[in-house]
């Protein structure tokens, strides 16, 4: 399993928040952000164009509130620990000029427990306050450097205008070339890339923060080689740390991808560069409707994750935008019903982690065709006031569920995932049939997970609602298999035993709210 895996490949020692590091000496901010300030004009016009086309006031239920229960800090180890916290990460954090423990105070606040650096924080000019807010507050921090990306793409021979020929950034590519200085790195080589990688770690490597690096986000089949050399060098210079990379989604194109398909990529991705963690980001809520291959995605990375013995990791669209004027289908603002549904999507499909994008709302560059609406954060006004929108308060709540539920299934193995009731099966969804654990399905459509516990014959299943806007009225009938049932009670972290009803007393009732879940433990006889 991907835990005896992550153990071996990250010890000997496991990395631990709680004061088994020592802070390292810190550079000194000098004020002059000017740079960073500049590079955060994004151009939208480039924002989402591998997207393509594609297919109010709060009902959150009460056994859904953030649990009263006690919290681990930080100090629960490694962040692909199994046995720890339920990674809950932010993309786009606050700007340089919000980097401080109160900003990340309220990060903390929302459920998060780690961030990912973007926005500006992506030198050692910034990363050192960054690094610090997020020590004072318990979050764990993967350091972006913007030197490093320079020297992976164009050592690959991948500048940014050729790859603008081949076709347009995604959304956090085209963010972050808006996020920091660009370097001139010609003639690069992989000992250019494992030094940079060396002096990171020996810069930030005792930091109580520090918890890896984000090497590259979505790269290209030619960059895999030195994305493979960063990720070695970093095993070796601080083997307890995470080399982090983000791939990209089934909707790329083959140009961007460097590959035939999407499989081949993933393929190629595991054979050349040998993760310890398969991320993706797919954002799937479009202005009507959702994307038509989202399960088809994840039914892939899950598939590959199971096959690699790795854990998933995805993305949370948590932010809107409007690319109508490059012909690009807008992507809608969540409501708090359709972050909920994203996170038991995930769930259901054997996610290990959930990361949001965004946190902070991305500024609009003055050339822009691409808009953002406000995300969970945004800066308005001259002087600015930060403000907080309805999206942080739904994702707090969410994040209360998930760090629960994600704490039980986090060490646990996806053994099926199918889909019951629906009219018209999805691309890359599996359709129910009846087994020793559910004999039959009636009522609203649902997505049925199933996971299974080492050392135990019990099996734990998800029941989650496949519609975001409607209450799912459903009745499972339990197999043969099924002795005693048990369901999670989200507000204590404790199963309680339930009984069947029906004629024959094996039938489960349940009602799930919007975009709603419920865990069960299923006893076998």
């Amino acid at each position: 399993m991907w835990k005896r895996r992550v153990f071996a490949r990250f010890a000997p020692q496991l990395w631990n928040l709680g004061g088994k590091k020592t802070v390292a000496k810190r550079s000194t901010v000098s004020g002059e952000f000017e740079e960073l300030l500049l590079g955060r004009r994004l151009d939208r016009a480039r924002f989402l164009r591998l997207l393509g086309a594609g297919a109010g006031l709060s009902v959150f239920p009460a056994s859904l509130a953030t649990p009263a229960v006690a919290q681990d800090a930080v100090s629960g180890g490694p962040i692909l620990s199994p046995d720890g916290e339920y990674p809950i990460g932010i993309w786009w954090p606050p700007p340089p000029e919000q980097t401080t423990t109160a900003r990340y105070a309220e990060i903390a606040a929302a459920n998060f427990n780690f961030v990912i650096g973007g926005n500006g924080l992506v030198n050692d000019t910034i990363n050192p306050p960054a690094l610090q807010a997020a020590a004072e507050n318990d979050l764990r921090f993967l350091l972006t450097d913007a030197r490093l990306r320079s020297l992976i793409r164009d050592g690959s021979g991948t500048t940014q205008a050729s790859s603008l020929q081949r076709s347009a950034p995604s959304a956090m590519q085209s963010l972050q070339k808006g996020s920091g200085p660009e370097f001139s790195t010609a003639a690069v080589s992989g000992d250019d890339v494992g030094q940079r990688v060396r002096d990171l770690v020996a810069s930030y490597g005792e930091d109580p923060a520090f918890a890896g690096i984000n090497i590259y986000d979505e790269p290209e089949t030619s960059m895999f080689g030195l994305v493979n050399t960063a990720e070695e060098e970093l095993r070796t210079s601080a083997p307890e740390e995470l080399p982090y990379i983000n791939v990209w989604p089934s909707y790329a194109s083959a140009s961007a991808l460097g590959a035939t398909d999407y499989k081949t990529y993933l393929e190629r991705y595991f054979a050349e560069v040998n993760p310890p963690l398969l991320c993706f980001d797919h954002y799937p809520l479009l202005k009507r409707g959702i994307t038509r291959d989202y399960f088809y995605n994840w039914a892939m990375i899950r598939n590959l994750a199971l096959k690699f013995d790795v854990p998933s990791w995805g993305f949370i669209q948590s932010v809107g935008f409007d690319g109508s004027e490059v012909g690009l289908a807008d992507r809608r603002r969540p409501n708090e019903q359709e972050i909920l549904w994203q996170v038991n999507v995930s769930l259901a499909y054997g996610a290990k982690g959930i990361q949001y994008f965004t946190y902070w709302t991305p500024d609009d560059g003055p050339a822009s065709s691409i808009r953002f609406g406000k995300a969970l954060v945004y800066e308005t006004g001259d002087p600015p006031e930060v403000v907080k929108t309805a999206l942080y308060d739904y994702a707090s709540e969410v994040n209360g569920y998930l760090k629960v539920v994600g704490k039980v299934l986090l060490p646990l193995l996806s053994e099926s995932v199918v889909h019951a009731r629906e009219r018209r099966l999805p691309k890359g969804a599996k359709p129910f049939r009846g087994d020793g654990y559910v004999r039959d399905v009636k009522g609203s459509p649902v997505i049925l997970s199933r996971f299974q516990k080492a050392g135990t014959t019990d099996r734990y299943m998800l029941v989650v609602n496949r519609r975001s806007a409607d209450t799912a009225r459903t009745r499972l009938t339990m197999g043969g298999a099924v002795r005693r049932v048990f369901r999670l009670d989200v507000a204590t972290g404790t199963f309680d035993r339930i009984r069947l009803g029906g004629p024959s007393r094996r039938d489960l009732t349940l009602a799930l709210p919007p975009g709603g879940a419920r865990l069960y433990r299923l006893q076998k006889g």
